[in-house]
């Protein structure tokens, strides 16, 4: 059974798709391109596919896969002289043209140098489909920006053009608002066929009812869709495969799974470990980590490109129980071996959930074999993409954060509901936060179900570095036993930031400095984490204890280290910073950072303003100060605070009882009640945020008189402190970034 096909088939049997005729052509611009490349397969003939989008030769690499007779070659229309082709053989293959765009250009070189070709576009013309833009692309411009205002950086997302999830977002925000019936039924129509291109079948079944109103069709089109997600279901059920299907909900953090009512519905029947944790918080590493059993610090894993049978133990293991392999994700492809990935090539990082996990449903109907599926999800990563977005809350991080978190806990009940009960089904993060305590970007989720094991929870320490242990348990012994890969310690790292586009981006757009930018190595136990910054900057902390936001780059203070005698076992723990990783070329655009961070240490006087803000509050009695507002602002300011003075603070005052601060052991008013915590012995209110300044000064002018306001900012103005920006940020110059950086 092809499901997709046979999806197809409703979809154009009743023109589902006729708002968006380009999906068709799509559609049957594969299928033709799929029949060339067998052709050429089956006849052993030589071929090469020249292109200037590396996307659209993506697309076809992933059609052809691993056969060695059809190469690719790159060429860069804005060259219109095309020299690098000079010394390019093509007189012994077939050449295809890919491009759109920028065709004439190389198509005028063929002719020229009498090379005889053919343009894709000419051959699905002959088909008799005449396609206005790219094969491989369904989605218009690229609308991420639309609910992701200032959060992303435009060059580092050229060439992704499908943001389904905005052009649906779009669609049902036109349905909503418009007062025209006429065009409340197109954008209805649209939102029903884009659920659908995304297969995401419990969002389009909302559409069936309203659109029932216009026309009768759409209970037969939900009839016939119903019928074939039936047969879906009882073949794949019936087949009782022992396979193991890895949920990969990216950037998930330890804890936010508790917001998923299916998720811990199965949580409730589950072996869950409540100490795992990644050991560099980025998604490839905890790919080599999991699959290679290496680190990419110590062990230098990063230089390992490719996750193959040769160099994975996970892999070899698999392979000798007689599983297959098979990776629904269009962010790990770089990593991963044709053999090992699905069918669909996915253009984009952020293709929704819903698609891999319906691809997976389509690809087990057709595999004969135990298998270990693994479906990459980005849609828990920032920008938090899903089909809930609406104009009144698109630009709240938070909001798309909630949402998203359900709309895969629906999804997961959804297709889980497919799944033979004889499956392993691991759930798992592979890093967690990029703000707030550092140990929430290590701490994951990671989950076991199976219905021989005995549920309960895992409490020792676990690294992803053990996945293999754990797999080879699961799949050997049937079951999960704990001192096998328990640990007494976690080791945790991160690099210096090394893409040259990311530091070209900071020093051209004079940016602002942080941690993040910095390699360190570093420990966990069940009582502390420990990080070592190759700027020389240490950090303690007892985890039950972690402040609510990192340590500060250009400060170091008493808070940093919260037990002076345990430093010296935990820096013999973690050990110094390979030598190598500094000298590897890989590297050679770090060591700017370094450059920039001496120029802006040099003048900091970041440490005068926090004696100065301490002096502030240094004569109020105990609990007697209150924080405006919640935020990280807030959060620093307490952090930098002396222990006398933290003892100053009765709490903080913002309108979201979930603001970082509400992680501190303190309370935390809305605005509204202010007279009540002035009865409660609050004296004064201290204005935390620069960037908010304005607003914070005009709404304290409400506040009752016998309340203190303590202005920060007037208050190092007064002292003859100089402060521009937030309190905790060091001045900086324009020459500060005149470090060499060489942008050519």
């Amino acid at each position: 059974m092809d499901i997709n096909a046979a999806l197809n088939e409703v979809i154009f049997k009743y023109h589902l798709d006729r708002y968006y005729p380009h999906y068709r052509n799509m559609y049957e611009a594969e299928r033709i391109l799929c029949d060339i490349i067998s052709e050429i397969k089956r006849d052993n003939r030589k071929a090469v596919f020249v292109g200037d989008d590396k996307t659209g030769i993506a697309f076809i690499q992933n059609i052809v896969r691993d056969y060695k007779g059809i190469r690719f070659l790159f060429y860069n229309r804005y060259d219109t002289e095309l020299k690098n082709l000079e010394s390019v053989n093509l007189e012994d293959c077939e050449v295809y043209l890919t491009s759109f765009y920028g065709a004439e250009y190389i198509e005028r070189w063929f002719r020229v140098h009498e090379i005889q070709y053919k343009w894709i576009y000419d051959i699905f013309g002959e088909r008799g489909y005449f396609l206005q833009r790219e094969f491989f692309v369904f989605g218009k411009e690229d609308l991420l920006n639309l609910v992701a205002p200032r959060e992303i950086i435009h060059d580092s997302r050229i060439g992704y053009t499908e943001s389904i999830q905005c052009e649906l977002y779009c669609q049902q925000n036109k349905y909503e608002n418009t007062d025209n019936a006429e065009t409340k039924r197109i954008a209805l129509e649209k939102s029903l066929f884009l659920s659908l291109y995304m297969r995401n079948f419990v969002e389009a079944r909302k559409y069936i009812p309203l659109l029932t109103q216009y026309d009768s069709k759409f209970e037969k089109v939900w009839d016939e869709i119903q019928n074939l997600l039936h047969m879906a279901k009882e073949a794949i059920v019936n087949k009782n495969q022992k396979d193991i299907i890895m949920y990969w909900l990216d950037a998930l953090p330890y804890g936010d799974e508790k917001n998923m009512p299916y998720l811990q519905s199965v949580f409730q029947n589950s072996v869950v470990f409540d100490n795992a944790f990644t050991y560099i918080p980025y998604t490839h590493s905890a790919l080599r980590a999991m699959f290679l059993g290496k680190k990419d610090i110590d062990d230098q894993a990063y230089r390992i490109k490719n996750i193959t049978i040769e160099n994975s133990p996970v892999i070899q293991f698999l392979e000798e129980q007689g599983y297959h392999i098979k990776v629904f994700s269009g962010y790990l492809n770089d990593s991963i071996p044709f053999d090992y990935q699905s069918d669909r090539f996915y253009i984009d990082g952020y293709v929704p959930c819903s698609l891999k996990l319906w691809d997976m449903l389509s690809e087990m109907l057709l595999e004969s074999e135990k298998t270990l599926w693994l479906v990459h999800a980005m849609d828990t990563h920032f920008p938090f993409l899903n089909s809930m977005m609406r104009d009144n809350n698109y630009h709240d991080k938070k909001v798309r954060q909630k949402q998203v978190r359900l709309e895969i806990d629906e999804l997961l009940a959804f297709y889980e509901s497919f799944i033979s009960k004889e499956s392993v089904r691991i759930y798992m993060s592979d890093h967690g936060k990029k703000y707030g305590a550092i140990h929430e970007d290590f701490h994951v989720v990671f989950s076991i179900y199976k219905r021989s094991l005995e549920p309960r929870r895992v409490q020792g320490l676990f690294s992803l570095l053990d996945f293999g242990t754990v797999l080879k348990q699961i799949i050997m012994e049937e079951n999960i036993k704990e001192e096998d890969f328990v640990r007494e310690y976690i080791e945790v790292g991160n690099m210096d930031r090394y893409s040259f586009h990311d530091l070209k981006v900071l020093f051209q757009n004079k940016k602002e400095l942080s941690l993040l930018y910095f390699g360190y190595k570093g420990i966990i136990d069940q009582d502390y984490i420990y990080i070592h910054y190759r700027t020389g900057k240490e950090w303690l902390a007892r985890r039950n204890d972690v402040p609510a936001c990192n340590p500060l780059l250009f400060l170091n203070c008493d808070n940093d280290i919260c037990n002076s005698e345990r430093l010296g076992y935990y820096r013999n723990l973690a050990g110094e910073y390979p030598v190598a990783l500094e000298q590897d070329d890989k590297f050679k655009y770090s060591k700017y950072l370094y450059y920039l961070y001496d120029n802006i240490l040099r003048q900091s006087n970041v440490k005068e303003r926090i004696d100065k803000i301490n002096q502030l509050i240094a004569d109020y009695p105990a609990a007697s100060v209150a924080i405006r507002t919640g935020g990280i602002h807030s959060a620093t300011l307490y952090y930098v605070l002396t222990q006398e003075n933290k003892a100053k603070i009765w709490g903080f005052i913002d309108d979201d009882n979930e603001c970082q601060c509400s992680r501190l052991p303190l309370p935390v008013a809305h605005t509204s009640q202010i007279e009540k915590i002035k009865k409660e012995g609050v004296m004064a209110i201290v204005l935390s945020s620069y960037d908010y300044l304005d607003i914070l000064r005009k709404e304290s002018r409400k506040w009752p008189k016998e309340i203190a306001i303590l202005d920060i900012y007037s208050w190092l103005e007064e002292n003859g402190i100089m402060c521009t920006g937030n309190f905790y940020r060091p001045e900086i110059i324009e020459t500060d970034y005149d470090v060499g950086f060489p942008f050519g």
